[in-house]
């Protein structure tokens, strides 16, 4: 009876070690998955806003002005009033 009941536990202990390896492996790969998700989803983002960015230097180059300040450009494009940007 000794060996039968030695058996059974390394039997478990087998079974269980296999069930974690699996458990581990399945959320290794989710883990994985979710990452490669993300990344894509940033890319095309990122993409996204800087050929948006591109279009618009290309429409209205900076440099094509005579009168270019930097300075009202950035102000311009806020949406709310700032102080360094008070009118003079």
């Amino acid at each position: 009876m000794g060996t039968r009941l030695g058996n059974t536990s390394k039997r478990r202990a087998n079974g269980m070690s296999r069930k974690y390896i699996t458990a581990f492996a399945l959320g290794f790969l989710a883990i994985i998955g979710w990452n490669v998700f993300l990344i894509q989803r940033d890319q095309r983002l990122h993409d996204a806003y800087y050929r948006q960015q591109a279009v618009d230097r290309l429409k209205y180059p900076p440099s094509a002005r005579i009168d270019y300040n930097p300075k009202e450009e950035y102000c311009a494009s806020l949406k709310v009033w700032h102080p360094d940007c008070k009118v003079e």
